[in-house]
């Protein structure tokens, strides 16, 4: 009997882990959106409260910066790790996929990042990493 306990807990807390990483993940595609429509309203969103108390305004000048400066923007991201570290907690490593196009030429950029989250208000936003 015990068994089957502590086997329904081991399958509840995975399945509570997966749909976090699935909320995450979506966060992540929203980010991807948000700097291929050049959206800094919606990418600003993605953002946690303290982190754009602080490092966060940096970053958000610097993709102003990027949207102003070339024609198109194409984002894709891919080799997508997420870790659960704690409730309102997670990290992710991915691969990105830049895409750029000014003066009649498409330049690609590929990076690998890490990105730390926390969840606010039950939503996960991004805290740390760009």
């Amino acid at each position: 009997m015990l068994r089957f306990f502590l086997l329904f807990m081991l399958l509840s807390f995975s399945a509570c882990t997966d749909f976090e990483k699935n909320k995450i993940n979506n966060l992540l595609e929203q980010r991807n959106a948000s700097i291929s429509q050049k959206d800094i309203t919606a990418y600003t969103s993605l953002l946690s409260q303290t982190y754009l108390e602080n490092a966060g305004l940096k970053a958000i000048q610097s993709m102003q910066h990027i949207f102003v400066t070339f024609e198109k923007i194409e984002m894709t991201s891919r080799d997508r790790i997420i870790q659960i570290t704690d409730k309102n907690h997670a990290i992710c490593e991915q691969t990105y996929v830049l895409n750029v196009f000014a003066d009649d030429e498409w330049r690609k950029m590929v990076k690998r990042e890490q990105l730390k989250f926390v969840r606010e208000d039950k939503i996960w936003k991004i805290s740390s990493g760009l």
